[in-house]
């Protein structure tokens, strides 16, 4: 039978509302810190309460939803240490994403590099989560063809997460999105002449400053005493 004739077995409950609310928490629908209620996903997504549980129980396990005994379900509230871990991860499987998938596929990376860019440039000025999820697309770009299962299971640990604080913390400023923009293609720019070294400067320098926003977003966010309302 030709391979184009294969099907792909329909997504289970849990799947769909896994993925439907990894987008919600992602895109700032949920608020970083916000109760989920089983009840009131259920009812929204009309299944029962089991594909909700489930997927809450997956959810916890790449960091987007902590699961508290007696109390429920919420959206992960970070705080700055563990903002400051997370960009550390960040900068040491993206480095070496980007070192691999410039010697094993350069073009390949480079290409999806430029789409995402190209998405960015529609939406920079008047839509942050479209922004943000073209953002997510192009530093995914690395890992995804860096020809190296463990370490894009390693990225996909954490790369919810990353998004999320994304949309959440760094997007909704458009001088922040310019410079970001400006940044994202010098970096395609840099990778398609070969500048590893002036890229992986680049990057560190891109990701240590989103470091500080995130910092600086939590730090107001309590100050102000709103972490648990929507972003």
């Amino acid at each position: 039978m030709p391979r184009s004739m294969k099907i792909e077995a329909p997504k289970s409950l849990t799947e769909m509302v896994i993925a439907r609310l990894e987008q919600a928490i992602v895109d700032g629908e949920f608020g970083l810190g916000e109760a989920i209620s089983e009840e009131t996903l259920a009812k929204a997504f009309g299944v029962s309460r089991t594909p909700v549980r489930d997927a809450l129980s997956f959810l916890q396990l790449n960091g987007l939803v902590s699961v508290v005994s007696k109390k429920g379900s919420f959206v992960f509230e970070p705080t700055a240490e563990d903002t400051a871990m997370l960009c550390d991860y960040r900068l040491l499987l993206e480095s070496e994403g980007l070192r691999l998938s410039h010697r094993r596929a350069q073009q390949s990376t480079l290409d999806a590099m430029r789409r995402a860019l190209n998405a960015m440039a529609l939406v920079h000025v008047n839509d942050a989560v479209a922004y943000g999820r073209a953002d997510t697309l192009f530093h995914q770009a690395f890992l995804d063809n860096c020809g190296n299962t463990y370490l894009l299971d390693a990225y996909r640990l954490a790369s919810g997460k990353i998004a999320a604080l994304r949309t959440h913390l760094t997007v909704h400023v458009v001088e922040r999105r310019n410079r970001s923009f400006d940044e994202h293609a010098a970096m395609i720019h840099m990778f398609a002449e070969d500048d590893l070294g002036g890229l992986i400067s680049l990057l560190n320098e891109h990701i240590d400053r989103t470091r500080r926003v995130y910092v600086e977003a939590l730090s107001e966010a309590e100050w102000k005493g709103s972490r648990h309302e929507p972003a």
